[in-house]
């Protein structure tokens, strides 16, 4: 049984875990505040507060101050500190700390975040407190709580000395142990203009020195805090609106001028461009330019080009209208799939009828090469999350020919990219701003940082008007607009298509473009016109003009999410334990 015991005492011994009856004990030897009422009614105090570590390895102490003051009835009494000064050790330098503030609280952190010590430490802070007098019938009074009864450690010794601006003090007492105990402390001194107290016994965590000082009546004037503005509140002052409105119209006016200078259309203000008095020149604000109609594409520009001179982008749709003009230009055939069950799709067949030749454009030649790579017969199906490269390289090519041919000063898509990044950038700044104005609780710096963030929104949205045609451009683009009001307007000029049978498969890839596809189809019903049975679209019943267009309107969309899908990102679920993952944390003393 003797051994038995033993055994189970040394078991548990290690087993079990000890608890550290100091693993983070550390004492205060002595709290000295010196306590001056002044002349003006700010009482300034200074804490010497000496520690003793011991063998335990801390960076500093921190020392909380409440700023709010709520009594029985729940009505807050507000008050100011200011820390004017922290030195350690005794030295004169300055110590390393830093001040937080809660909406209750002033905490502050002395310490070097990097070095540990250990042993016995002096801290010094001093510090001005408004708003902490109060007013009677007969007397004013200081009653401060010298210590706090919220600290970590025993203090051996706490002690407190009040002084007076002149005579004289009268009354005093004091008070030690836990919150609302009333056992006195000891006054060692009194003179008219100052008195001193001491603990009678060390004071355990949780309990604190508190001293009362009651003085001659106006000596000195009774301050008051006003209740703290919140960010919310110190936003909608006069000062931050005119900074927030300023900002903002500023950052408005910046970018008008930047579009103005740098993202307007050139054009010749002569009606030809062609006569010898045409001049090139930014075109001016709210100019007047006349849209006659036009029958055929200006300079026979093809549907892509056509597309991005309407909007100044590589759209997806000009790249399939280009596929659709290539069949008719006969470079290749298209062959409808038809369903093969009830909620199937229908799917094509594409299929190279000659390879690209000098009558092609740069970025044709491309697209061609590009569909055609490994064979000469392909499915519009597999084309899915395979083309979408290629499809940015036609793209790119195609904004290179636009520049060649001089319808644009620069790649209209590397404009834009220029100034999404400008505007992001901006975004950026006016958050860090925005940031610092919460954190520094004005409102002026706050709102500048808002209308900063509001300036770059705006110039996100803007980035898509700062492409700009050359004058050559301008002049092409006001001629499409009435080659568009040509196909727009198809029924008014039906003797056209009835002369010519081919004009239907020559127009339709532009009605592609201006999505007039639809509208195209009925007018060619409505005329009654039969086009010419195009040979490089094979469907699954008899040609009709309207039907005919309707297949190619849908193999049109089908080719645009064909070409530009992508692969979808991989999912799954990685499982996982009790506290792993982000987040999560703890936290102990400094």
């Amino acid at each position: 049984m003797q051994y038995l015991l033993f055994f189970l005492l040394f078991f548990f011994s290690f087993a079990l875990p000890v608890q550290a009856q100091s693993a983070d004990e550390w004492t205060i030897t002595n709290f000295h505040s010196d306590i001056a009422i002044q002349p003006d009614g700010i009482v300034q105090v200074t804490e010497t507060i000496d520690v003793d570590f011991d063998t335990l390895a801390k960076r500093g102490i921190y020392r909380d101050i409440p700023v709010v003051y709520e009594d029985d009835k729940g009505e807050k009494t507000y008050t100011k500190i200011a820390v004017s000064s922290i030195t350690q050790d005794g030295t004169t330098d300055k110590a390393e700390y830093k001040v937080t503030h809660n909406d209750n609280n002033l905490r502050i952190r002395i310490g070097d975040p990097d070095v540990t010590i250990s042993g016995k430490h002096q801290y010094t802070i001093t510090y001005q407190a408004t708003g902490v007098l109060r007013s009677f019938a007969d007397y004013d009074e200081l009653y401060w709580n010298v210590t706090g009864n919220d600290w970590e450690a025993t203090m051996q010794k706490a002690s407190a000395t009040v002084t007076v601006p002149k005579e004289k003090i009268d009354n005093a007492t004091c008070f030690e142990g836990y919150q609302g105990y009333t056992n006195p402390c000891h006054i060692t001194k009194q003179s008219p203009t100052s008195v001193s107290f001491t603990t009678t016994r060390d004071l355990p965590q949780t309990q604190g020195l508190t001293i009362v000082t009651a003085y001659t009546k106006g000596m000195v004037p009774i301050l008051t805090v006003p209740k703290p503005k919140t960010i919310e509140e110190d936003i909608v002052t006069r000062p931050s609106a005119i900074a927030f409105l300023i900002t903002l119209c500023a950052a408005i006016i910046l970018i008008m001028l930047l579009w103005m200078s740098k993202g307007r259309d050139f054009w010749y203000r002569t009606s030809s461009m062609l006569t010898s008095s045409a001049k090139s020149e930014q075109r001016p604000l709210f100019a007047h330019e006349t849209n006659v109609v036009e029958f055929t594409p200006p300079d026979k520009l093809r549907p892509a080009e056509i597309g991005v001179l309407m909007d100044e982008k590589a759209d997806t749709l000009d790249i399939t209208s280009t596929i659709i003009d290539l069949a008719h230009r006969g470079f290749l055939t298209i062959t409808e799939v038809p369903k093969k069950w009830l909620f199937g799709s229908t799917d094509y067949i594409l299929t190279q009828a000659k390879t690209a030749d000098a009558s092609l454009l740069g970025y044709e030649k491309l697209l061609l090469n590009k569909l055609f790579a490994t064979q000469k017969v392909i499915k519009l199906s597999s084309l899915k999350q395979t083309f979408y490269d290629d499809l940015a390289a036609v793209k790119k090519k195609l904004y290179e020919d636009m520049v060649h041919k001089k319808l644009f000063i620069a790649n209209p898509e590397s404009i834009r990219t220029r100034y999404i990044l400008l505007g992001l950038g901006f975004c950026v700044f006016g958050f860090i701003i925005l940031i610092g104005g919460i954190n520094l609780i004005m409102g002026p710096i706050t709102t500048t940082g808002a209308a900063i963030i509001i300036g770059g929104i705006l110039l996100l949205f803007a980035s898509k008007n700062m492409p700009r045609r050359t004058a050559l451009g301008r002049e092409y683009y006001r001629r499409v607009k009435g080659y568009r009001l040509f196909i727009d307007g198809a029924e008014k000029y039906r003797q056209r298509f009835f002369e010519d049978k081919s004009l239907f498969n020559e127009i339709l890839p532009y009605a592609i473009v201006f999505g007039l596809t639809g509208k195209f189809a009925r007018a060619m019903k409505d005329m009654g016109v039969t086009p010419a049975t195009p040979t490089w679209y094979i469907g699954h019943h008899a040609f009709v003009a309207a039907a005919f267009a309707s297949d190619v309107d849908s193999f049109s969309k089908s080719l645009s999410t064909a070409i530009a899908s992508t692969p979808s990102s991989g999912g799954g679920f990685s499982g996982g334990s009790s506290g792993g993952g982000f987040g999560g944390g703890g936290g102990g003393s400094w």
